[in-house]
């Protein structure tokens, strides 16, 4: 896909040219600035920012608050929410749908895209997720390897994806997530209920399709206990 003008993105978005120059700014929306000062948004980057913005009326949660969502929705312990948090999180997980849930959770990370010159080896050391690990919600799709998809441990993924040898790029397929928990995890795959949240904000139609059918039936096996 074709790369916007801060201007083509205003006009497709509905906004001023100077929030969509704050959407790039901000990171909200991957984009580059040239040397002239000029931006242009990544067209990809523009599609999951549309996606992401149709899901449900209602804001996203808090960082802390949203990975608590999604570790209740896997049937793990959220240790680090207060009694109250958890109580109001329940009660959004017995009235929000699987779009609403998407949206919801999907302002606790930032995706990264790079091109990697070995995505084995670049995703060796990654918390897999979203197509890295989409066979383990058995919605009928199957992990990529060819592909990196994972959160990073530790550290600045900057300098990941320089010792990985990933180079930045809008376009590139090979992903990094900024690990934003508020508890170590040692997993080598993220729970179900994240790699769903995160295929469901993806540009592949079917990726997204799985994601938000995977968070469905995670919600309904959740209900039926809850």
């Amino acid at each position: 896909m074709v790369d916007l003008t801060a201007t083509e993105l205003a006009s497709r978005l509905g906004v001023s040219r100077r929030h969509a120059i704050d959407l790039l700014a901000e990171g909200s929306i991957a984009g580059r600035k040239l040397s002239s000062g000029a931006w242009l948004a990544d067209a990809d980057s523009v599609l999951r920012y549309e996606t992401s913005a149709r899901r449900g009326g209602g804001r996203k949660l808090d960082v802390d608050t949203a990975w608590g969502l999604l570790w209740e929705l896997s049937g793990l312990e959220a240790t680090w929410l207060t009694p109250s948090t958890l109580s109001r999180t329940r009660r959004r997980l017995r009235t929000w749908g699987a779009d609403e849930l998407a949206r919801a959770v999907s302002g606790r990370t930032r995706a990264h895209r790079y091109r990697a010159a070995n995505a084995t080896k670049a995703g060796e050391e990654l918390i897999a997720t979203g197509r890295s690990a989409a066979g383990q919600l058995r919605v009928g799709l199957m992990d990529d390897t060819r592909q990196v998809s994972g959160y990073v441990r530790r550290g600045e993924i900057d300098e990941y994806a320089r010792t990985h040898f990933m180079a930045a790029s809008t376009s590139g397929q090979d992903v990094l997530y900024d690990n934003t928990l508020p508890i170590t995890y040692d997993g080598d795959t993220m729970p179900a209920a994240v790699i769903a949240a995160d295929l469901a904000v993806s540009t592949d139609t079917r990726e997204r399709s799985g994601g938000l059918r995977a968070l469905t039936e995670l919600r309904n096996a959740w209900l039926a206990l809850n």
